[in-house]
C-alpha cells in the first residue's frame, strides 16, 4: 500500500502555475509528495526528470500534472483527463510540405519499446485507478503549440489525439525507459484551434487540476 510519502510519490510539472495547484492539492489529500518543476517543453522535462532519477531513489510513482489543449468538442476548458497514450506528434520529416513521422520515414521502429504502434502506452494500476475518476484520453506532444489550421489538421490526420501538450510524451518516454511507475493528469485550458487566447481559461484549468490531484492522491491511498 502506498503511504503518500516523499519516497513514494514524485509529482512533476512544467510551469510554476501548475506547481501552485499541486502545492494546494497535496495537503488536502493528507499527503506529503516530492514536487519537481522542470520548465516548459520536452527538453526541460526530460533533462530534469533524468537528473532526478539518476540522483535517486526512484519513486514508486511519478505523476505528471498540468494543463492541455483539447482537439475534441466533448472536452471543454476545465475538463480533466487521464492520458493513456502519448506520441511525439511533430517529430519527423517535412517532405516538400507533407509531414512524415519518424516511423513512416523508417527512421525508428514504431513497435520498439517504449513504443507500440508509434505511441507510448501507459497501462498500470495507477492509471486504471485514475480512470475510474476521470476519462481516459489519447495525447499528442508537440515542440510548437498548435495554433493554425494546417498544423492542427496535420496532427489530426497523423495521430487523431484528444489533447495536446508540450511535455507528455517526453515524460512518458523517460519514465518508461527508467522502468519507473508513472501516470499523468491534465486539465483542459483551451481548444486547439487558430490561436485566440481570449477563449482560453487557464485559471479554471488550474483550479480543477488542484481538485483532480487531490482526488487522485486520495484514491491511491488504497493501492
Amino acid at each position: 500500500m502506498m503511504d503518500n510519502s516523499p519516497k513514494d510519490i514524485l509529482i512533476v510539472v512544467a510551469h510554476p502555475s501548475e506547481a501552485d495547484s499541486v502545492r494546494k492539492a497535496v495537503p488536502v489529500a493528507g499527503s506529503v509528495c516530492e514536487l519537481l518543476v522542470t520548465g516548459v517543453g520536452g527538453a526541460a522535462m526530460s533533462w530534469a526528470l533524468q537528473k532526478r532519477f539518476s540522483e535517486g531513489p526512484l519513486p514508486l510513482l511519478t505523476i505528471n500534472a498540468g494543463i492541455a489543449g483539447s482537439y475534441i468538442g466533448s472536452l471543454k476548458p476545465g475538463d480533466i483527463v487521464i492520458p493513456v497514450s502519448d506520441c511525439f506528434a511533430d517529430m519527423g520529416v517535412d517532405d516538400n510540405g507533407s509531414f512524415v513521422s519518424i516511423f513512416r520515414a523508417n527512421l525508428a521502429n514504431p513497435d520498439e519499446p517504449p513504443f507500440t504502434g508509434g505511441r507510448i502506452v501507459c497501462s498500470n494500476r495507477w492509471t486504471d485507478a485514475a480512470c475510474t475518476l476521470y476519462p481516459a484520453a489519447t495525447a499528442a506532444t508537440v515542440n510548437m503549440a498548435s495554433g493554425s489550421l494546417p498544423v492542427i489538421e496535420r496532427i489530426r490526420r497523423e495521430w487523431n489525439p484528444d489533447i495536446e501538450t508540450m511535455e507528455g510524451a517526453w515524460f512518458a518516454y523517460t519514465c518508461a525507459l527508467h522502468k519507473a511507475g508513472y501516470m499523468s493528469v491534465r486539465a483542459v485550458s483551451n481548444y486547439v484551434e487558430p490561436r485566440d487566447m481570449k477563449r482560453w481559461n487557464i485559471p479554471l484549468a488550474l483550479s480543477n487540476l488542484e481538485t483532480a490531484v487531490a482526488d487522485i492522491l486520495n484514491t491511491f491511498r488504497s493501492l
